[in-house]
């Protein structure tokens, strides 16, 4: 879960750099299609990201890790449910990012070759 929150943390702190230093996309010459497979691209971004911030403001009230079936007192069964469900929310988010990305890469080349 930790490289996990570092790369993502190296992609903002990549593509703000990038943004800052060359700027923008000019979007005028992306097609409808694939401005939609962008925004959607960007949900799921976004819907990961706070996926992983719920899921992770839940860990932090299961008290001391543990393996087994012993839990912690403070792990309350609540917060373990909000937890399996956003991290599978999480999951299907991040494939679904993945999936788009392939697209918006797609729709580049494609403008790079016009």
């Amino acid at each position: 879960m930790r490289a996990s929150v570092a790369l993502v943390g190296l992609f903002l702190i990549s593509y703000v750099s990038k943004v800052l230093l060359v700027g923008r996309e000019d979007r005028a010459a992306w097609t409808d299609a694939t401005l939609c497979i962008l925004y959607v691209h960007e949900c799921c971004i976004a819907l990961m990201i706070v996926a992983a911030g719920v899921g992770l403001s839940r860990t932090r009230r299961f008290g001391e890790l543990r393996d087994g079936d012993i839990l912690a007192p403070e792990a309350r069964e609540q917060d373990r449910r909000v937890h399996r469900i956003v991290g599978r929310v999480a999951v299907v988010a991040g494939i679904m990012a993945l999936l788009t990305a392939g697209g918006v890469l797609a729709g580049m080349f494609v403008r790079a070759g016009s």
